[in-house]
Order: C-alpha cells, then structure tokens, then sequence
C-alpha cells in the first residue's frame, strides 16, 4: 500500500445515471492491473496475449493500458455502452473517486461538468470514498 490519499472534507454525492457513458467518452488512457487482462481476456474468451496484442498500447513506463481505438474512446464502447462492463477495469470501476478528483472540492465539483451523476443521491461515507481512491492509487502509483 501507497501513501494514504488526501480526500477532501466535503460531502460526496454521487450516483451514477442510467444510460450515461460520458466518463466512457472522455479522453485519456484507461490503465489495467494485471488481474483485469486476466479477467477481460477470459471474460472474450482469449488469452492474455492475444487480449494484449488486440487491445492494448505497447507497455513502457508507465504501465499496462489500453489502446487508442481510433475511431472512439475505447474499444468497449458501444451504443448500448460498455461490451465489458462485468468485469471493466478497476479505473472504470473506481470512477469517479480517482485519488486526483476527491483531493478537493474544485476538482470534485469539476467532473460535474460532463458526470451527471456527481451531486446526486445520498452522502456517501467519507471512508468508503477514501478506500476508493487508495484502491485506484495502489494499482497505479505515479511513475517515480
């Protein structure tokens, strides 16, 4: 475990809205542990070789991420939404609580900007937005 993530002492709200892909559709890479090539693999029943000859950007520094599709964000992406969406990645899986985006409240409220579901719902516990963002800064600690 990494150092512990800095969350802002506010109150998250947040629920995701049905139908939406926006965090899908935005740009930037989708980085994957080593457990999500094994289980997205197996889930197109490939292996994992296959699955990163097809999918992913060659890996440098850093790290394992997908590729660049060209014509959408993301491979995964369809009409209908994610293809993979049982077993998406664990930065899929931890959105919106990215240890960049609950650090403070500007940049909370800044995914308000394209993510409906921010603002929405119940206060979420504080600890449980915490455990989020130390999931996703443990499997993907900055290149040092």
């Amino acid at each position: 475990m990494g150092d512990p993530v800095v969350v802002a002492p506010i109150n998250f709200r947040f629920e995701c809205q049905l139908g939406c892909v926006n965090c899908c559709a935005r740009p930037g890479d989708v980085f994957l542990t080593e457990e999500d090539r094994g289980r997205i693999a197996s889930h197109l029943d490939l292996t994992a070789a296959q699955f990163t000859e097809r999918y992913c950007a060659p890996e440098d520094a850093r790290g394992l991420r997908l590729s660049n599709p060209g014509k959408t964000t993301c491979h995964f992406l369809g009409p209908s939404g994610c293809r993979i969406h049982d077993v998406k990645p664990l930065q899929c899986r931890t959105f919106p609580f990215w240890p960049e985006t609950v650090s403070t409240r500007k940049a909370w409220k800044g995914l308000s900007g394209y993510c409906p579901g921010v603002g929405v719902g119940q206060i979420l516990p504080i600890e449980a937005v915490r455990a989020e963002a130390q999931r996703c800064a443990d499997a993907f600690p900055e290149p040092g």
